[in-house]
Formats: structure tokens, C-alpha cells, sequence
């Protein structure tokens, strides 16, 4: 499954990532039950807590894979950097939540 590297909007990537996971469309009905607290830098999701310092591991760890997986440069591996770059967006896309969502059409227009 080849992954777009630019998206339209947020709930896209996330789900984008969620499909790339395996998550079915009953799935991913139940984002909405995930809450941002942007004064701490928390995310809470399904009765987990990820902590500002989780997430900046998390998306260091995924910028470090892809850029490893890009210089082996095989289509194997730039597939993989794609996903780890995929995972670095969606976090970086819960972070920045007052980015202005898409409300087009699925091609963005």
C-alpha cells in the first residue's frame, strides 16, 4: 500500500495511520473519544495518557526511522520511512490542532 506524504487535512492523517494499522471503519469511529490538552501537552486517548515528553520521544524516534530508512533506499524501505513519516505527521497533527480542517471533498477541493 503506497501512502500519500501530503494531506489534506488532520483526521486524515490519523486515519490514514489508523488503516495503515489495520483499524476498520468501526475503528475509526472511535477517534473522537481522544482529547488534546495543549496547556500540558497531554494526550488522552481510549483511557491511556501520553505525556509531552512520550510524544517527543515518539516523533524523534519516528523522524530518526525514516531518515535511516530513506538512505537504504530501497522501495522497501522508502515505503517504510513513508509510514514512519506518516506517524511523526499524525502526532505532529494532535499537537497543532488549530490548524484549519478541510471541510471539501476527499481530493481537498
Amino acid at each position: 500500500m503506497a501512502v500519500r506524504k501530503n494531506f489534506s487535512n488532520r483526521a486524515d492523517i490519523i486515519q490514514a495511520l489508523a488503516a495503515t494499522e489495520g483499524a476498520t471503519e468501526e475503528n475509526l469511529k472511535k477517534f473522537s473519544e481522544s482529547k488534546w490538552d495543549a496547556g500540558t501537552g497531554t494526550y488522552y486517548s481510549h483511557g491511556k495518557m501520553f505525556s509531552k515528553m512520550s510524544i517527543f520521544r515518539a516523533k524523534n524516534y519516528f523522524a530518526d526511522q525514516a531518515a535511516k530508512y530513506n538512505k537504504i533506499g530501497t522501495s522497501e524501505a522508502i515505503e517504510m520511512a513513508q509510514m514512519f513519516d506518516l506517524a511523526y505527521e499524525a502526532i505532529d497533527a494532535i499537537e497543532h490542532p488549530s490548524v484549519q480542517e478541510n471541510t471539501g471533498n476527499k481530493d481537498g477541493k
